[in-house]
């Protein structure tokens, strides 16, 4: 039954427990960044540049308003479920009812807001925004059954739902490539079967394994808000620090400059996936820690993946020019100097997936929204300043640049709030946990 999800201690010993105890969300970390990278070629050479362009302008402003509503629900999801102040029951009802407001509210913004901004595009745009728009409550709803796994410490069952959408999208895309039938339209229809696709597969689970039953709590709701609104500030300030630079760009050059940022920066963060990987295992296994132990495991996570990050970077950008010609087509070389500003900002950003997972472990979650925030003021400032002139080069100056702000904001709070300095971070060597570093949830 559903009230039965509880969740599993963690493994508490060893680098070899740290990814054997959490090997599907590393592997599926893996899987997704590849399955990215896969479909982003293959649309890159199927549309070009300047079709890559209308379909960023399409998919990221509905994705963008998802994302502005979503609350924090899904992270609160799986607190609740983890802390059992809710069952599974009432955990389905209350995010069934949650998902159908937000899906109402995401049409409705979603109708109003495409074609004001899809308004320099063609008519085929526009009208591909507003069925992506139309199609948001998949999206929606796809990812609450894996949370009620997550939630469940099921990391398998939610991997399997999480990883769904871009398989099946890269599988569309596949298809089309062999078949010589690419096109904007069956791109963009892809892509949304990937999210059905997601949906479908994710409520079978559900219905197979935990078998929810309507269960009315009157105070599920207002618990899954107050815990994910502390956290949506995160949530909105890391999505616009990430995709600004490209909602701005559709609004301000051609969609081929669009298209070729895209790609670019598609190719900058595929440095980000052990770094991503090792900040979920870092939270995974720091949140069942304590003092020390917490910060040792998150010292691993930070040593490995600056180490990853250091060859990762170092090496995409001597193989920029020949990945970008090469893999993407020639027709984005326009690509390769916007890819190679990009990676530092890639750099530090992997290494703040690291110290944010770290702050949430340690009780602090709040920490990271500083950073980001910050970093939000940069990212205005300078796309203000630097786009109207530079383009999408301004976009990538700026992102880098803002990057490095949230990193260097975050690395000064780790120090002075969580204990985290750079030699602890660097060399290891913890000191026991000093009274004043909490865990209650800030």
């Amino acid at each position: 039954m559903a009230s039965e999800i509880i969740p599993q201690p963690a493994a508490t010993t060893g680098l070899g427990r740290f990814v054997e105890q959490y090997g599907s969300t590393v592997i599926v970390q893996g899987l997704t960044l590849g399955l990215g990278i896969l479909t982003g070629i293959l649309s890159a050479r199927m549309l070009g540049p300047a079709g890559r362009g209308e379909y960023a302008a399409i998919v990221i402003w509905p994705t963008g308003i998802a994302s502005f509503l979503a609350l924090g629900i899904n992270q609160a999801v799986v607190y609740h479920l983890g802390q059992r102040t809710l069952n599974g029951s009432e955990m389905a009802t209350a995010t069934a009812t949650i998902g159908l407001i937000q899906s109402f509210l995401s049409v409705v913004i979603g109708l109003i807001v495409i074609p004001t901004v899809l308004a320099r595009y063609s008519l085929q745009v526009r009208q591909l925004g507003i069925l992506f728009v139309l199609c948001t409550p998949a999206l929606i709803f796809s990812m609450y059954p894996a949370n009620l796994f997550q939630g469940g410490q099921d990391l398998l069952k939610f991997n399997v739902i999480r990883v769904a959408a871009p398989f099946s999208y890269a599988i569309g895309l596949v298809a089309l490539y062999v078949a010589h039938r690419g096109s904007l339209v069956r791109v963009i229809q892809s892509q949304l079967a990937g999210y059905l696709f997601a949906l479908g597969l994710g409520f079978f689970l559900v219905w197979r394994f935990l078998r929810p039953r309507m269960q009315w709590n009157g105070s599920a709701i207002p618990h899954l808000f107050h815990y994910g609104c502390r956290i949506q500030g995160l949530s909105i300030a890391t999505y616009f620090n990430q995709r600004v630079d490209q909602l701005v760009l559709s609004l301000l050059v051609p969609p081929r400059e669009l298209g070729l940022y895209a790609i670019a920066v598609t190719l900058s963060i595929t440095v980000a996936v052990f770094p991503q990987a090792a900040g979920i295992v870092a939270f995974s296994r720091g949140a069942s820690q304590q003092g020390e132990h917490a910060k040792a495991t998150i010292g691993v996570a930070f040593r490995s993946s600056l180490a990853w990050l250091a060859a990762a970077c170092g090496g995409l950008y001597l193989l920029a020019p020949f990945l970008i010609h090469f893999v993407f087509g020639g027709a984005f070389d326009g690509s390769i100097l916007a890819c190679r500003i990009l990676l530092p900002g890639a750099f530090v950003t992997g290494l703040n997936f690291v110290l944010y997972n770290a702050a949430s472990a340690l009780g602090r979650p709040i920490l990271a929204s500083y950073a980001e925030s910050a970093s939000v003021l940069v990212t205005a400032g300078g796309l203000y300043l630097l786009v109207p002139h530079y383009g999408y080069i301004g976009a990538a100056i700026v992102s880098s640049v803002a990057y490095t702000v949230s990193f260097l904001v975050m690395l000064i709070l780790a120090h002075r709030l969580l204990g985290l300095n750079l030699r602890v971070l660097l060399f290891g060597g913890l000191r026991p946990a000093q009274p004043g570093n909490t865990r209650s949830i800030s």
